[in-house]
């Protein structure tokens, strides 16, 4: 049974010591990576990364634990993680190392299993008190001005919910551009576009393409936070809300549904921010309205790190 801790215990002036759990997914990782940014903004926080694709950095800890060579102040506690690689080497280092858990996104195992769980309201894991919904997942929270005259058009691609067609696509690209025109737009595909749909936004004489392939590891965070508008094709979820974690007034393109007729979260967490506000459809217009779309700042992370802090160590 993993310790109870009712505050940092094994801190060292009030540092807070995180281990976070990675799996080498991008979109997995930006969530706790914004979990843990928002306990910086708040507390001293010492963060180690462990990859669960080998178990020779976390399962090293958990020997040195046992074999008592392990130091109070180098147990964590806090261990973060985000996917279903993650959940056993999360479990097994509490158990032996002490901690508390929370876990990003609905868990494969009973969610009874960690301290908490912050898991997206269209995934309806309701009940259980450790269960926290949050408006979509979670992400790194950009702070920076911004340039009034800077667009960008995030492309996702092939998915198991969505239809995608390069035709439809390609001209709510230039739809959204030509309604638009007094921005500069920068349109950036991503790994699962289809190599055909690249191609053909290679021929766009409007606004500058950016292939994922060679442009820089941060060139997507370097431009979000300063985009004041930002359109993101309907399948890209985690694009979605990083864009409205960084404040710009976002625009999402529809694509078809492959089962139109089965209930879909992805639709439901789209429907949802429409519901309050936060988003822009394209059936409505190409062309963003001026009082549809707010553009606050969702701060999912900030008020996840609050609930950690108050929940699991009494730290309001």
């Amino acid at each position: 049974m993993a310790e109870i801790l009712t505050r940092p215990t094994n801190s060292t002036q009030g540092t807070l010591h995180v281990w976070r759990f990675v799996d080498g997914k991008l979109g997995h990782e930006k969530q706790t990576l914004g979990l843990t940014q928002a306990l910086a903004e708040k507390i001293s926080v010492d963060v180690r990364d462990f990859d669960v694709r080998t178990s020779n950095t976390w399962g090293a800890e958990i020997k040195a634990r046992l074999q008592k060579r392990t130091h109070a102040h180098c147990r964590p506690d806090l261990i973060v993680g985000a996917g279903h690689a993650t959940h056993w080497p999360m479990l097994m280092t509490r158990l032996f190392c002490g901690g508390r858990t929370v876990l990003l996104m609905s868990p494969s195992l009973p969610a009874g299993l960690f301290d908490l769980v912050f898991a997206p309201h269209h995934d309806r894991r309701r009940g259980a008190n450790n269960v926290i919904e949050t408006l979509g997942v979670i992400g790194p929270t950009h702070q920076s001005e911004k340039d009034s005259n800077a667009g960008l058009i995030l492309l996702g691609g092939v998915n198991r919910h969505f239809e995608w067609r390069d035709d439809e696509v390609f001209f709510q690209v230039e739809a959204v551009m030509r309604a638009n025109p007094e921005l500069n737009w920068t349109i950036c595909d991503s790994r699962r576009t289809p190599s055909s749909m690249s191609s053909t936004l290679g021929s766009l004489t409007d606004g500058m393409f950016a292939r994922w392939q060679d442009a820089a590891p941060d060139f997507l965070e370097s431009r979000l936070p300063t985009a004041t508008q930002v359109w993101v094709t309907a399948d890209s979820v985690s694009m979605l809300y990083e864009a409205l974690s960084a404040g710009a007034v976002v625009g999402v393109m529809e694509l078809p549904l492959k089962r139109p007729k089965r209930s879909n979260k992805l639709v439901r967490g789209l429907l949802k921010l429409h519901e309050n506000g936060q988003i822009h459809l394209s059936h409505e217009s190409p062309r963003m309205p001026v009082k549809a779309v707010t553009s606050t700042t969702m701060s999912e992370s900030r008020r996840c790190a609050d609930i950690v802090l108050e929940r699991l160590f009494f730290l309001a």
